[in-house]
């Protein structure tokens, strides 16, 4: 689980198994690295183009790889004050 002080970032928590669809739901909403800044404009300047390097808005992502880990994580941010904007929910989990 991550944890997060900042009330002003919206928060998603992802419910899932699979550690890769953690990584995917990483990959979109979380907010882009300097490293990856970095990367774009490498290779707008290798293969053409232009670089993306339009701020996006990052989202706080929260992991949580079984059910009921999940609904304690809603259940404690809802009594902190931090509930979730948005949960993706695996409803096919063991």
């Amino acid at each position: 689980m991550n944890t997060n002080g900042d009330n002003s970032t919206p928060r998603i928590l992802v419910i899932d198994d699979n550690e890769a669809v953690h990584q995917d739901f990483r990959k979109i909403f979380a907010p882009k690295m300097s490293e990856d800044v970095a990367l774009d404009e490498v290779r707008a300047a290798l293969f053409g183009g232009e670089s993306d390097t339009t701020d996006r808005p990052g989202f706080h992502i929260d992991s949580a790889f079984q059910g009921e880990e999940g609904l304690g994580m809603v259940r404690r941010a809802f009594d902190e004050g931090q509930p979730y904007a948005l949960a993706f929910v695996d409803v096919r989990m063991p």
